[in-house]
């Protein structure tokens, strides 16, 4: 059998596995999933309106403002946005975002971070990640993931979104 028409096994992983791969390849990422008892359709809704999901589950910042959209994405589901950050303390960054049913991966400068959802049962499974992209910043990402990190993002869409 000719090697280049061979048939080769495709993997394809839901929303949440990329995630936990993506926060797994990431040195020094935070990391948090969770099923929740809300139906994905309520948990995405929520999350894909990222002005107000962003400053909602993240508390260090105080608005997300999408900026601009680039409307030639070669999948018609995914949008590419670029979003500014304000922090609590006035510090600002760019965020270039990628936004599609279930994932949502946000870079600046200095920062990444993501959430995922996929259905699950009558509920979502949910994960969320965060690091920084700088020297030190390893070792007060293990701080902050030490007193519950990535964790409060699934505690806070929860509180959002609980009945």
């Amino acid at each position: 059998m000719d090697v280049m028409t061979a048939h080769w096994p495709v993997a394809e992983l839901d929303p949440v596995r990329r995630m936990r791969v993506l926060a797994a390849s990431i040195p020094g990422v935070m990391y948090a999933e969770e099923h929740l008892d809300i139906p994905y359709e309520r948990v995405w809704t929520y999350v894909d309106d990222v002005e107000t999901s962003i400053p909602a589950l993240i508390a260090d910042v105080r608005s997300f403002r999408i900026v601009a959209r680039d409307t030639a994405t070669p999948d018609p589901a995914e949008k590419r946005l670029t979003a500014k950050a304000v922090g609590l303390l006035g510090n600002r960054g760019a965020f270039e975002v990628v936004l599609k049913p279930g994932w949502c991966l946000m870079q600046s400068r200095l920062v990444i971070g993501g959430m995922a959802a996929t259905p699950e049962g009558d509920g979502t499974r949910f994960a969320g990640c965060g690091g920084l992209r700088f020297s030190g910043g390893r070792l007060l990402v293990r701080m902050v993931h030490a007193t519950g990190g990535a964790q409060r993002i699934v505690n806070r869409l929860r509180q959002q979104l609980d009945p």
